[in-house]
Parts: C-alpha cells; structure tokens; sequence
C-alpha cells in the first residue's frame, strides 16, 4: 500500500528515518520529490529546484541522463548474468577503459560497489601487499561511512559516536610536509589524502605539497593512495584532479558519479606490482554485487559521455561562472558571507557562523536552489551542481543567492 503524498515525509519517519524529513522541513522543502532532469528536480506540487548538492555528489552528468537510462534498459533486456560465478566481457572492458582514463601505469582494477567500499578496499590492499598496519590520514578528510572509511576520515563529531574505530589509522594535518614526514615510518603502510578536501569546504592542497608527499612516499617505500570519489569524473575541471597536479598515486579510489547517479558504483585502481597478491586473498576480491553488469554498462557510457565533446570543458566554465557568482555574494555582504574556496564545479562558501550558513540554505531551497553546509563544518556551503548545468541555471543561483543574503541580512537588524 503506498503512501498518499500528505503521508509520505510521516511515513519515512516511521520505517527509515526519524530526523531526516524535519531537517528537509526547516530547510524549506515540505515535500517529496516526484521527478528530475539534468540540474532540477521537481517536487510533488511541480516546484522546481536547481540541485547544487549533484545527490551529494553522485550526479556529475545530472539526473536521469537519457542516454545512461538507454544504456541501463538495454543491458537487462539482453539478459546477461548480472554478476559471477561466470564472467562476461563487460567487466574486462570497464577494467580496461579505467585503467586507458587514469593516470601514469595505474592498470589493475577491482571493481565495487561505492566509494565507502572502494576505500576499505584501498586500506585493505595497502596492508596485504606491504606486510604494515599504519595507514596515515589527514585531519579533516572525509571517505565515508563503512568502518574503514569513517575511520579514516578526519572529522572527530562524525566519528564519536561509533568508537572503537578501526585501529592503526592516524592523523595530520593536511597540507604540512613536515607532519606527513615525522609521522612516516616502517609501520606506515600508506597515506591516504583527498587532492581537495571537499567536506571541510573545499581546501586546496599548498603548491607543491602533493608532490611532496609523493616523494616522501617513494623515499620510505609507502603507498600513496588518492580519494578522487568526489573530485573525480570532472568535479574540479580535468577527468581527476590528480592529473592537474601530475600526480600518480599507487591506489585511485573512484565512485560516486562513476554510477552516473543511476547504479551504486566504486572502483579502486592500481599499479600492477599490487596485484600480485590481490586474487589470492578471497577477502580482498570477493563481493556479491562488485562489478555487477548493470553497473559496469551504465559506468562504460559515463566514461563515453564525459569523454565525448564539449562536458569537462563546459563544466570548467560553469565553474568560472559560479565562482564569480559567489564572489560578489562575499563582496556585496561582507558582514554575511566571509570568503569562497572553488575549483571546477566544486565550491564553498564560507559564512560567518554555522547558524547564518544555515538560514542562507534555508533561504535558498524557498527560492528553488538546493545547497548544503558542509559535513565537517556548519559554516560552510557547498556548492556542487552537475557539470551540465546551464548558464542561465548559474544566473539563477547566483540571483538566488543576492536575495537570501539581503534576506538574511535584515533579519540581523
């Protein structure tokens, strides 16, 4: 029996979450959603909301892209196994194709089922095929939710409640050469960094230190593995954002858009020299749904889409855009808004306090733009659209964004 329309926000407190669809209420959203297209969804009631959160970063070619639902609809009429015992000839390629897009002799991949799995899994290889416990992490990183990735994510609230996390994960300061160099040493199996810290509101890496790390890793024999679940597929501009640092890591950990906001999708891909213990260690490659077909098709046709024509440059543009969109926000309401951080399509707006960033994305989903504070910290607000996002989408934000902010503002006084 499915719920009416009124019951539905009471009913997913019932059976799924109690606090979710209040948080959706005080931000200005009292009802559910009923379709969506490239940058908008649009409720029940046919409002219509620019979606500057992209699913929270699953929806880098936007919702329900038409040719990813063709690709999706052709693949289960052709009635291939969806997943093992037997293989069939998709995974291969997906492999393939991963390993031809990534970076430097990065060419073995296991395929999974998100970026939360992708990164257990990355922890999980770094301690099989080094022999060390020590993974390194920097203090405001976030990789998600399963055990390994909160663990090593560096953001203490999200953590609290569920200690004792995974042992032998430590934490520095991210961007401090120094930090990462004392705290090397024979134990250490891996570093694991972000290229931009997106959840601590988009923190660029200080020139060079990438590089730095690099280097570090290669001097004590430790693997450096990069976190491009949210900067990857064109987020900050190029396919990864390593590739504009020239940085290789040993491990890439990719997923969110790699599903194209339609299948759960992960990836992690390594130098071959990894791979040599990896399909002996059932524990290391077995997953029910990893690399399952249906996923593997529709990841096949993002990595065909956003290689095709005009997405990643277009994207970096929309980027310019915003971030200009942005910066006369900050300087028009200087006693609002403090700063904006931005590369690509990822930005962040730094508001005064954590209570303002608030009522500004209150202010903003009433006006039909949909943008969220960060996870790791209350004052910033991101903003993240798909990177097909039009010009005049821009405008709007930007336009929705000058009103909030006079509407905050008077409320001050």
């Amino acid at each position: 029996m499915t719920p009416d329309i009124e019951e539905i926000y009471t009913c997913y407190e019932a059976h799924v979450n109690p606090v979710y669809p209040s948080f959706l209420r005080r931000l200005g959203i009292p009802y559910p959603a009923a379709s969506a297209e490239g940058a908008v969804i649009r409720d029940v009631h046919g409002k219509e909301y620019i979606d500057c959160t992209s699913g929270y970063g699953l929806l880098n070619l936007g919702h329900n892209h038409p040719s990813l639902i063709e690709v999706a609809i052709d693949q289960l009429r052709s009635r291939q196994p969806l997943t093992r015992p037997m293989i069939t000839g998709i995974q291969a390629r997906l492999a393939q194709r991963l390993a031809a897009a990534t970076p430097g002799d990065l060419e073995c991949v296991f395929l999974c089922n998100s970026g939360s799995e992708a990164i257990d899994s990355a922890i999980k290889l770094a301690r099989l095929t080094t022999g060390r416990p020590k993974i390194l992490s920097a203090l405001g990183s976030f990789h998600g939710y399963t055990y390994g990735a909160l663990s090593a994510s560096g953001i203490p609230k999200l953590q609290k409640a569920f200690g004792p996390l995974v042992p032998g994960i430590d934490h520095v300061p991210y961007g401090e050469t120094p930090a990462v160099q004392a705290a090397l040493g024979p134990d250490v199996a891996a570093v694991l960094l972000e290229p931009v810290q997106h959840e601590a509101g988009v923190r660029l890496p200080p020139d060079g230190y990438l590089r730095a790390v690099r280097d570090l890793c290669d001097a004590g024999g430790v693997l450096l593995i990069l976190d491009e679940v949210k900067t990857g597929f064109g987020r900050t501009g190029p396919l990864f954002a390593c590739d504009s640092l020239g940085i290789v890591p040993d491990i890439l950990v990719l997923g969110k858009s790699l599903g194209g906001g339609l299948v759960p999708a992960g990836a992690v891909v390594a130098r071959k020299s990894l791979w040599r213990r990896f399909g002996l260690s059932f524990g290391m490659s077995a997953s029910s749904y990893a690399g399952n077909a249906l996923a593997c098709r529709v990841a096949l046709r993002v990595l065909e889409l956003i290689g095709e024509g005009p997405i990643l440059e277009e994207g970096s543009r929309m980027g310019g855009l915003l971030q200009e969109g942005l910066g006369e926000a900050v300087h028009r309401y200087p006693s609002v808004l403090e700063k904006v951080r931005s590369v690509g399509l990822l930005a962040s707006l730094r508001a005064a306090n954590p209570a303002l960033a608030n009522a500004i994305s209150s202010s903003l989903c009433r006006r039909g733009v949909l943008a969220m504070t960060a996870f790791g910290d209350g004052a910033e607000l991101m903003f993240e659209p798909p990177l097909i996002i039009t010009e005049r989408q821009v405008a709007e934000v930007a336009a929705a964004l000058e009103d909030s902010c006079r509407e905050v503002l008077k409320d001050l006084k």
